[in-house]
């Protein structure tokens, strides 16, 4: 279909896919408010970050988040519009929670050839076809365009908007956050008073394109490199988000071990007009029954992972699942049952992957278990955009997003022992204060803050404390250790080269059919996050 970008029809992009009830319309009026801000991060990428960024991670890391990052330029640009069409056929039923019909608010039935007012609270500027939740779309509008007319996009409205309720801005139905219906009707009604017929400055998009959810891949010959006994070929693979980390860290380091052969992005402008044809490409975020994979590779959104990695090992696939592994406890649940029967799943959790980690237990003597580790860290995060989708109710707090890095190499250094307590606070700047204590007597104490600045991203100061000795860990970069007055070791690492360790190492066990981590491991991790967030929570009260 065709998108507005930079204020031109470009043609060639995905469709996207209709679930949980969604319905597809066909715009025949579409009306660009104003701009979304704060959804995603926007580096300005000056000489200055530029340089400290390549300082810290070298050239090739560099160029590869520098392409990534101007990928993403068409898709950082959003609006809020409202506007007119007609509904559309859903996509074939699948495997998924696909509905030919839905309901407005009101009960009105919003069944094909319907005439609709919609409001579109995070799009680009102009689509020949979107695909909404039922509670921004309004059946029999005031305002009226016959279903077979062409497209109309208007840049700027000819009147005064209504003000528009800033929970409506950047909405998502992924988000779990509510949505006022009040907040749709008002501009519904607006556009009865705005739309009077073309003006002379409206543009106009006559021919029409065909629906295509999915690019399907060129076929080639089966790749055989990295045969193994247990597989007889490459495994193939299937990515689930093809978000900055996604393209930046796990598509170039699997690629060398695992055939991938599909891509789900629920953004078509996320996925772009120029594809690799040897890849199919697919706007469902639900995985596909007439072309199953080997290994799903699960990097979306939070709230995804635990559903996608169960429905993976429903199928005997194996699940590779970025941080966090679960975002509710009844996923864990559910989860720690498929492990429990054989199932295998990898999580990326890449401190374990560090070369610090045999630094470490050698020089605080850990195998000798004479003295409890002390584990002191903190977290400086980038302070989150207003609306970025980590701040979504379903991806739960920082400790979820991000702090489960930590709690789990505190964990995994200590054989995931059993947590004897803990407890958590939030300042009200939002900064976390974490204290864990194990059966063994190690202890943690972390605190996450977004207080202060970074030339470059995420930055940590960690010390680790046993047996006389203190281990010294800055920006995952930097390490010292020493005893007293005797200095036992100094090294400096690219604090990126975890990554492709992390990958290297997952995939060769995959292969060789290893197992994967435990349920006690996932468990352990998950669960003690999950009781930090919820206290947490209750700490910091209301909103």
């Amino acid at each position: 279909m065709r998108i507005l970008v930079a204020d031109r029809w470009v043609d060639g992009y995905l469709d996207e896919t209709t679930v949980a009830g969604g319905v597809r319309i066909r715009p025949t009026l579409w009306i660009t408010l104003f701009p979304v801000d704060g959804q995603y991060f926007v580096r300005a990428g000056g000489p200055r970050e530029l340089a400290a960024y390549t300082r810290e991670f070298g050239v090739q890391a560099v160029a590869r988040k520098g392409l990534s990052r101007l990928q993403e330029r068409g898709r950082n640009r959003r609006h809020v519009a409202v506007g007119l069409g007609v509904i559309l056929p859903p996509d074939s039923p699948g495997p998924s929670d696909i509905r030919a019909t839905s309901s407005a608010p009101g009960g009105d039935p919003l069944t094909v050839g319907t005439t609709v007012a919609f409001v579109a609270p995070a799009h680009p500027a102009g689509m020949e076809r979107v695909v909404l939740d039922p509670r921004l779309v309004r059946t029999r509008p005031r305002a009226g365009r016959a279903p077979d007319a062409p497209l109309v996009r208007r840049a700027r409205p000819a009147t005064s908007t209504p003000d528009v309720d800033d929970a409506l801005i950047g909405w998502s139905p992924a988000s779990g956050a509510p949505l006022d219906p009040a907040s749709v009707d008002r501009l519904v009604d607006w556009l009865a008073i705005e739309w009077q017929g073309p003006r002379r400055d409206d543009q106009l998009l006559r021919a029409t394109s065909a629906v295509a959810t999915r690019a399907p891949r060129r076929q080639a010959p089966p790749d055989t490199r990295s045969v193994t006994p247990g597989w007889g070929r490459r495994p193939t693979a299937a990515l689930f988000g093809l978000g900055h980390y996604a393209k930046t860290q796990v598509v170039p380091h699997v690629r060398d071990h695992l055939d991938l052969v599909r891509i789900h992005e629920v953004d078509p402008v996320q996925i772009g007009t120029r594809r690799n044809d040897r890849i199919t490409f697919d706007t469902s975020p639900l995985p596909c029954p007439d072309e199953p994979t080997d290994v799903d590779l699960i990097a979306g959104f939070h709230h995804t992972h635990a559903p996608l990695a169960l429905a993976a090992l429903r199928r005997g696939a194996v699940a590779i699942v970025e941080k966090p592994v679960v975002t509710t406890e009844a996923d864990l649940d559910e989860l720690e049952k498929h492990l429990d029967a054989g199932g295998r799943l990898f999580a990326c959790f890449q401190r374990r992957y560090s070369p610090m980690n045999a630094w470490l237990r050698a020089d605080l003597r850990l195998a000798d278990a004479t003295e409890p580790m002390l584990y002191s860290a903190v977290v400086f995060e980038e302070p989150l955009p207003a609306r970025h989708w980590y701040r979504w109710p379903v991806s739960r707090s920082r400790l979820v997003s991000n702090g489960c890095h930590w709690i789990d190499h505190f964990l995994w250094l200590n054989d995931f022992a059993p947590v004897r307590r803990q407890t958590v606070s939030v300042a009200r700047g939002g900064t976390y204060t974490v204290y864990v204590e194990l059966a063994n007597d190690a202890a943690l104490s972390l605190v996450l803050t977004s207080a202060g600045g970074s030339r470059y991203g995420l930055r940590e100061h960690t010390e680790l404390r046993a047996n006389g000795v203190t281990v010294t860990i800055v920006d995952g970069a930097r390490y010292t250790a020493e005893a007293g007055s005797r200095l036992l070791r100094r090294r400096r690492v690219n604090r990126l080269d975890a990554y492709p360790a992390m990958y290297r190492d997952i995939c060769t066990r995959l292969v060789t059919g290893a197992p994967g981590d435990t349920a006690r491991e996932i468990r352990a991790t998950a669960d003690l996050t999950l009781r930090l967030d919820t206290a947490a929570t209750a700490d910091a009260g209301p909103s």
